[in-house]
C-alpha cells in the first residue's frame, strides 16, 4: 500500500502507556480516544435501552412511583378574571393608538 508509505500519511506507532501522555498534544491519539469514547457509551446506552425494552416486553418492569401525592392545582377563577380584564386594557390601548392621535385639538388650527 503506497498510500501510507507518504510521510504526512504514516500512522504513528504509540504503545498504550506512551498515548496517554500524547492525550491534548497529538490529534491522531485525541480522534483515538474520541472514537473509543463514543463507541462505549453508545455500546452502553444499546444495552441499557434493550434490557429496558427486554423488561417491559416481558411485563418484569413495575413502576414503584406512587401517582396520589401528586396533587391538581386549585385554579382561582377571580385571578383569571383579573388578566383577562389587563389584556382587555391593553387590547383597547392597542386599538386606540393605532386609530391615531385623540388628545385635545390644536388651537392654531
Amino acid at each position: 500500500m503506497s498510500l501510507f508509505k507518504k510521510k504526512f500519511m504514516k500512522v504513528p506507532h504509540l504503545s498504550i502507556f506512551s498515548a496517554f501522555r500524547e492525550i491534548g498534544r497529538n490529534a491522531y491519539v485525541d480522534w483515538i480516544c474520541i472514537l473509543i469514547i463514543s463507541i462505549f457509551s453508545s455500546v452502553i446506552l444499546i444495552m441499557g435501552g434493550v434490557y429496558l425494552y427486554w423488561q417491559i416486553s416481558t411485563g418484569n418492569y413495575s413502576f414503584d412511583g406512587k401517582t396520589d401525592s401528586i396533587q391538581k392545582k386549585i385554579f382561582d377563577i377571580d385571578k383569571l378574571n383579573s388578566v383577562i380584564e389587563r389584556f382587555n386594557s391593553r387590547d383597547e390601548m392597542y386599538l386606540q393608538a393605532k386609530k391615531g392621535y385623540n388628545g385635545p385639538a390644536d388651537p392654531s388650527k
